[in-house]
C-alpha cells in the first residue's frame, strides 16, 4: 500500500518540524537561564477536523 502525501502535509510537517526545533531551542535556553521549565501536553477538541488536537502549555518560572 502506497501513501501519498499531499503538499499542503509536507508543508505542515516542514512548518512543524521548524517549529518544534525552535522551541525546543527556548526551552533549553530558559532552562539554562535558570528558570524551572514545565511543559504539559493538553488536548483540545474541536468541533472540526481530527479530534483531539494536541496543544502544548508551557509555564517558565524561577
Amino acid at each position: 500500500m502506497t501513501l501519498t502525501i499531499t503538499e499542503e502535509q509536507r508543508e505542515a510537517s516542514d512548518n512543524l518540524r521548524e517549529a518544534m526545533r525552535m522551541f525546543n531551542h527556548a526551552i533549553r535556553k530558559a532552562a539554562y537561564s535558570g528558570l524551572h521549565v514545565e511543559v504539559k501536553l493538553l488536548q483540545l477538541h474541536c468541533t472540526e477536523g481530527p479530534t483531539p488536537v494536541p496543544q502544548v502549555d508551557v509555564l517558565a518560572k524561577l
